[in-house]
């Protein structure tokens, strides 16, 4: 019996000591990252293939970084290996992990044989998302001599490769550079054609994309201004974007044909840029400048009306047709032009800068003028004057204007549902806008003036009028109790009355009118929220 209780006892220890134990094991392995019991790894993959699992604080970026420059340092000449290398979360247990040398010494095996693999040596052009595979540097410059061709018919322009990095990175940039004289006498001696034809010629052959306008200016660039001082023609000319260059081993099916790929990188396609408004901008305007659509607008921002309101420094998203490789050209342009002097300004500190009166209007001049213009995918980005010739000397103007700031005009509510807008309703005009709102909702003067109203008026019920210092008159309607009297003067932002549904009405709303010169307009093209 006693026996049979020592046998039971040693039972029950092994059954109650060996789940610790192996928690322990199972913990110090954990610990020391080697096998994954739940705790989160990651799956490492390497050109579509899993190579393996490491911990999860390891860098594999890095490793792969630092097995590149590994390889590239055993090796003579630059590393052409491109991988294409990502990682997974993954939790399921028992899973052998790898060393952070393990993970590096299998990567370099890899970027190894992959340099050993049957294919050809390449350069590949990058281009922020574009990229494209030539059979070797002179296809490269080829391609890209190609896309700046139409803008450089005389080709006063070629495109040079440099290094940006150390011989491990093997990244190399394109940039064009200008022919030196020598070169460029040799090229005019080989032209066959007029200074007045070749002007024609590159009006003809513009960059894809590039506008009547840039032709125009083309065509001035290439006149004779008759002035050897003058800036004439093409100054500059560059790339927007930066073009890298790299060598890489591709399989022969993956060589890019040189003409094809001119027309992709020069095809304009949409992408998306942030415009911040102007003052005086609404939506027609900015898509004309854009080369795009107001309903592209409206539906890029949310808009649900082409009349929305929009205010200066909002940012618009719009939808702009661009290349993926850009050239931007500064040029000398030369040509005459009728032109008024700037105007003498009398300033007056009693008037309101709306207001100006014209005493003398000043006589208008002629002269020849040379520019100098920037130019990306054919648009004018800026303009300057570098030199002009005064052939009718202009008389200038002499104005009288203001120099107090006009009051400035805000929404009469904090909150409230827009209902109506300014125009015709029903059959009549509607000579305000309407925000439904709680009876009760404070009504605030727009700007501060003095109360000429503030009575029972008929239709408008409850009404409050203020006449302002510039002129102009606005009027709160419908409401339920008035606030001021009249001949009380009364500041932006001061409570006026407590909305209502008095007088002609459907419900409890604030009716808002302004007056300019005793002519309702539309309120929304004046107060700012």
């Amino acid at each position: 019996m006693d026996k049979i209780e020592l046998n039971f006892s040693k039972k029950a220890i092994a059954q109650a000591v060996l789940p610790g134990i192996l928690f322990v094991i199972l913990l110090l392995i954990a610990v020391s990252q080697r096998v994954g019991i739940g705790q989160r790894y990651q799956e490492v993959t390497v050109n579509g293939k899993m190579i393996g699992c490491v911990a999860g604080h390891i860098d594999v970026p890095q490793a792969l970084l630092d097995a590149r420059r590994s390889v590239a340092m055993e090796s003579e000449e630059r590393l052409c290996a491109v991988l294409d290398c990502e990682t997974a979360d993954s939790r399921k247990p028992f899973q052998k992990l790898l060393s952070e040398e393990e993970l590096k010494n299998a990567l370099c095996e890899i970027i190894t044989k992959s340099a050993e693999q049957e294919s050809v040596r390449a350069y590949t052009v990058a281009i922020d998302g574009y990229h494209a595979n030539f059979a070797s540097l002179a296809d490269v410059k080829t391609f890209l001599d190609k896309v700046k061709e139409p803008a450089d018919e005389q080709n006063a322009y070629r495109t040079e490769l440099f290094s940006y990095d150390s011989h491990i990175s093997g990244i190399m940039a394109a940039r064009l550079t200008q022919e030196t004289a020598a070169e460029a006498a040799d090229t005019v001696q080989t032209q066959a054609v007029s200074d007045a034809v070749q002007a024609e010629v590159i009006t003809d052959k513009l960059l894809s994309g590039a506008s009547a306008s840039f032709a125009r200016a083309l065509r001035y660039a290439g006149a004779d201004s008759g002035e050897g001082e003058y800036q004439n023609g093409i100054l500059d000319m560059e790339f927007v974007e930066r073009v890298e260059v790299y060598e890489n081993y591709v399989g022969p099916d993956e060589i890019a044909n040189i003409e094809e790929q001119v027309a992709e990188v020069t095809k304009e396609k949409e992408s998306n840029k942030i415009y911040v408004v102007e003052s005086g901008d609404c939506l027609s305007v900015i898509a004309m400048d854009h080369d795009t659509t107001v309903s592209s607008i409206m539906a890029l921002n949310g808009m649900a009306d082409a009349d929305a309101i929009i205010r200066d420094g909002q940012e618009l998203i719009i939808a702009v047709p661009e290349p993926d490789l850009k050239l931007r050209i500064t040029v000398g342009e030369v040509y005459e032009e009728d032109y008024n002097a700037d105007p003498v300004i009398i300033e007056n500190d009693g008037w309101y800068t709306t207001r100006e009166e014209i005493h003398d209007a000043g006589t208008t001049g002629h002269r020849e003028r040379n520019d100098i213009v920037v130019y990306e995918n054919g648009l004018e980005k800026s303009r300057s004057l570098a030199r002009e010739n005064i052939m009718v000397e202009s008389t200038p103007a002499v104005i009288e204007r203001g120099t107090i700031i006009p009051p400035t005009y805000i929404k009469p509510i904090g909150g409230g549902r827009f209902t109506s807008g300014f125009g015709r309703r029903w059959g009549r005009l509607h000579k305000g806008v309407d925000w439904a709102c709680p009876t009760g909702t404070t009504v605030y003067a727009s700007c501060g003036g003095t109360v000429i109203q503030a009575a029972y008026s008929g239709g408008y019920g409850n009404v409050v009028v203020i006449s302002h210092p510039d002129g102009r008159m606005t009027r709160y309607a419908h409401n339920s109790k008035l606030l001021v009297s009249a001949g009380q003067h009364v500041e932006q932002g001061q409570p006026l009355a407590l909305s209502g549904s008095t007088g002609r009405s459907t419900g409890p709303h604030v009716h808002f009118e302004l007056y300019v010169n005793g002519a309702a307009v539309n309120p929304l093209n004046y107060i700012s929220y």
